[in-house]
């Protein structure tokens, strides 16, 4: 007599080795049984299934799908007897019976498979473990999809992609996905954004990131349970990878302080994250509802000195003259990002001359950040 019972310890071994739910191991091997007793029994034609029973007997049945007398009679549907039965005939075993549902006849019980039936169960089983680690795997890092992830450098190819061990699989991060300058050895152990995850007849791919403006945050996300919790919200990010990034964060609970939790004690947290990025700066934002204050703080560390609303979504920023490199920043890296933060076109001048227009003092939220 088969019982699952038999075969709990190497179910529960397999399914701790491929890291899948027990009930997908015991599937895969109904499945294959059911498909050895037909080759075993000869039942080409048939459907066949094996079956758990309450008392973890296995047993196997012979299924046929009901189907229309009136359709079979027009010659609308063709009538297959070994794997179809008429509505008329299956209400007679079972009243209730509905078209398309299954009637299940008890074959005779079988101890021992021939040679080749059971070589087909394996070889059945091996292929169905291995659809459901696939789809294991699918389910586990599409739950990931927009969060960050940890792994160690694999390997780098001839092209600059990078391949990641992420534990159950490899996840690749294009060349234009890295951050230029930055080192990947063998080894190493990164965060990476998880910007994709596909099935494909290839098996699953996950898609990783060092550049994604979203890695900053998702790295947050972690690093400061504040966020998780509710307390704080991000309300946007803006990214020179390896060079600058600018976050906006909002406090949910009055008179908390959403950039203090970010920077962390003595800057703990903020100093561990910049690390974690190369190096890259991290500019903290307070965000504002007013898009005057937001705009002013976007430009932080920048003083600013008044902020006016233009027409054409532009904010005209005033500052102090020697606070004009800081605003603009290098390359006008400093306002560039802020115009991204806050999807509003900034134009910095002195306060001292308002009227002149600065060089490189005007930037729009589409623009390219550059180094």
């Amino acid at each position: 007599m088969l019982s699952l019972k038999q075969l709990q310890n190497f179910i529960s071994q397999i399914s701790d080795v491929r890291g899948l739910a027990e009930e997908d191991v015991e599937n895969a091997i109904l499945e294959a049984l059911g498909v050895a007793y037909k080759k075993d029994q000869e039942l080409k034609e048939a459907l066949v299934e094996a079956k758990k029973e309450k008392n973890d007997e296995i047993n196997f049945y012979l299924v046929k799908i009901v189907i229309d007398d009136e359709g079979v009679e027009k010659g609308e549907v063709k009538f297959n007897p070994q794997r179809q039965i008429l509505l008329s005939e299956a209400k007679k075993i079972k009243p209730d019976a509905q078209i398309g549902e299954k009637i299940y006849f008890p074959l005779p019980k079988i101890e021992n498979f021939s040679r080749i039936a059971a070589q087909t169960a394996k070889q059945l089983i091996i292929q169905k473990l291995r659809e459901a680690e696939k789809r294991s795997v699918y389910a586990e890092f599409k739950e990931k999809e927009g969060k960050a992830v940890s792994g160690v450098i694999e390997k780098r190819d001839q092209n600059g992609n990078v391949y990641v061990n992420l534990g159950k699989i490899l996840g690749i991060m294009y060349k234009n996905e890295t951050i230029p300058g930055e080192v990947y050895r063998p080894g190493q152990r990164m965060r990476f954004y998880v910007y994709a995850v596909e099935n494909t007849p290839q098996g699953v791919q996950v898609f990783l990131s060092r550049a994604h403006p979203y890695l900053v945050p998702a790295i947050f996300s972690i690093e400061v349970p504040e966020i998780n919790e509710g307390v704080i919200e991000i309300k946007g990010v803006a990214r020179d990878p390896g060079i600058r990034t600018k976050i906006a964060v909002a406090s949910n609970l009055p008179g908390f302080d959403p950039v203090g939790a970010c920077i962390g004690v003595k800057g703990a947290r903020v100093i561990s994250i910049m690390n974690e990025l190369n190096n890259e700066k991290i500019d903290i934002i307070p965000w504002d509802e007013d898009p005057l204050k937001f705009v002013a703080n976007s430009l932080l560390p920048a003083k600013v000195l008044e902020v006016k609303a233009l027409p054409k979504r532009t904010m005209l920023v005033l500052v102090p003259e020697e606070e004009l490199p800081l605003a603009i920043g290098k390359n006008g890296q400093n306002i560039k990002l802020a115009a991204k933060l806050t999807g509003w076109q900034i134009d910095v001048r002195s306060a001292a001359e308002p009227e002149k227009a600065v060089e490189g003092g005007l930037a729009k939220p589409e623009e390219e950040n550059e180094s």
